[in-house]
């Protein structure tokens, strides 16, 4: 007896040993994407990984899912604290990548690229790649879609528009210029005064998009949001500070003047979050969104009426740092093989319908199939999809499904006939000026707020104060060594046609 109930206890033992192994081996990814959670996604994201399993039966894959708006917020919290966090996406329209690659945010990729990501490299072009490199190791996984940044449209209602406005002339106006004028903003104020004297102005206009108009035809260098841009279609690649162009002062200068006539609502200092007031019934008169033919919108922010959008310009443009959308392995992963395993797989052909139930959801309940791969997804009652998470930013766009007809033609033109940077190659040394540029940037979150909604009690004298404040914090010699890079570079590759 005593020797059955000693062996009984020592398999137990055995068999809680091995129980206990097994669950340290199970692997759990935390991947952060932008997106909105729904009722349906704990649902969805189970079913996900319940097939996932069937491939990799030691994974699961958390997925944290940020609103855009605070998403960018949300990374740089996660890198303070250290929090363990294994696929990200991050995109040049919110990102500067050079920057996060220099602060060691990001994993180089190369040697797991090379072992277990052989598919990504042979599926996805090189230029692509050569965009994820930065002084020889490629830091982020291009993904396969749009490839350029996003240009914009003023979105409004169009019972609205057709009522009160003229969107012939405002798209004419700002079309006709490759840079921002006085004359851009002008052409909204017709519309503005009409829908205020009727009682219709809503929220009034959405500043914080609106200021994409300001930075029309520039690109950032070191970061979308960099002071320092140089003007695409100016083959000398000069370098200037953006708040110093008349674009910015004309910008800065309207929206005081919109401000003072109450087509800013007044308490715009005290929203939390004046993004949410974007494409409700009540809300912005009108906003800035992307625009794009055939249903070729990355996301677009939906709408509780029906929407006109008015492009601002007629181009699309390839910029030089890093990729539309791409994925990046944060420093401080756990699994880094795994995320790069999962990301190839995702990406391949076998795991393309996997990826799909991701982004779309379950078919009859979040989408209904039509003909030639296209869906059509199920909205609520303000004709919000009840599911969907972003395709651009999980997979291959192409091996997903079409919304509208010909929409993946269309994009593949977007690709094709776009400008491509005068910068792809230039990587920027700041050691020189990194102090300079922290101070700088100080000075602008200080001052750039106030002036974007038009509060300021004076706005010329507060924005000779912000452009003052910047020089003596180093706007020359910053200018001048970015200025000094970019020539050498621009010889360099003279020398190499």
């Amino acid at each position: 007896m005593i020797c059955i109930f000693l062996l009984m206890t020592g398999c137990t033992n055995i068999s809680s040993r091995q129980n206990e192994r097994e669950k340290t081996d199970q692997i759990t990814l935390r991947w952060m994407v932008f997106g909105e959670k729904s009722k349906s996604s704990d649902s969805v994201i189970s079913e996900f990984n319940r097939q996932l399993q069937e491939h990799f039966p030691d994974t699961t894959v958390e997925f944290e899912i940020m609103p855009i708006e605070s998403y960018k917020e949300k990374w740089d919290m996660i890198m303070a604290a250290n929090e363990p966090l294994d696929i990200v996406w991050i995109g040049n329209d919110m990102w500067g990548y050079t920057e996060e690659v220099k602060k060691g945010s990001f994993m180089a990729l190369d040697y797991l690229l090379s072992t277990c990501g052989k598919e990504l490299m042979e599926e996805i072009p090189e230029d692509m790649w050569e965009k994820q490199k930065r002084d020889g190791k490629i830091y982020g996984i291009p993904l396969k879609g749009a490839l350029y940044r996003k240009d914009y449209a003023v979105v409004t209602s169009e019972a609205n528009m057709e009522a009160y406005g003229d969107q012939d002339k405002i798209r004419t106006v700002n079309q006709s210029k490759l840079y921002s004028d006085m004359e851009c903003y002008e052409v909204f104020e017709e519309y503005l005064v009409r829908l205020k004297a009727v009682q219709k102005l809503g929220a009034g206009v959405s500043s914080m998009t609106f200021r994409e108009i300001a930075g029309k035809g520039y690109e950032g260098i070191y970061g979308p949001d960099s002071p320092f841009i140089i003007k695409i279609f100016d083959e000398d690649l000069q370098v200037y500070n953006k708040y110093e162009l008349e674009s910015y002062k004309a910008y800065f200068r309207k929206m005081y003047e919109w401000y003072q006539a109450g087509y800013i609502r007044e308490d715009i200092e005290e929203v939390l979050a004046p993004e949410k007031e974007n494409g409700t019934r009540n809300g912005y008169a009108f906003f800035l969104d992307e625009y794009g033919d055939m249903g070729v919108i990355l996301d677009p922010i939906t709408t509780e009426y029906e929407a006109v959008r008015i492009p601002l310009q007629n181009y699309k443009y390839i910029s030089y740092e890093s990729g539309r959308n791409v994925l990046a392995i944060p420093r401080t992963t756990e699994h880094p093989q795994r995320a790069v395993e999962i990301i190839n797989f995702l990406n391949s052909e076998e795991g393309a319908e996997l990826c799909k139930l991701l982004c779309n959801g379950f078919e009859g309940r979040h989408y209904v199939k039509l003909d030639n791969n296209r869906i059509s997804r199920v909205v609520d009652e303000n004709g919000k999809e009840i599911y969907s998470l972003s395709p651009y930013a999980i997979g291959n766009l192409f091996s997903n499904y079409e919304t509208t007809k010909g929409e993946f033609t269309q994009l593949k033109a977007y690709n094709a006939n776009a400008y491509v940077s005068p910068l792809v190659g230039f990587e920027l040394d700041t050691r020189m000026i990194v102090l300079e540029m922290e101070k700088i940037d100080l000075v602008v979150a200080e001052y750039i707020t106030s002036l974007e909604h038009g509060t300021v009690e004076n706005w010329e004298a507060t924005y000779s104060e912000l452009i003052l404040k910047m020089k003596e914090a180093g706007t020359d010699k910053v200018v001048s060594e970015i200025q000094k890079q970019l020539d050498a570079f621009k010889e360099s590759k003279d020398t190499n046609k």
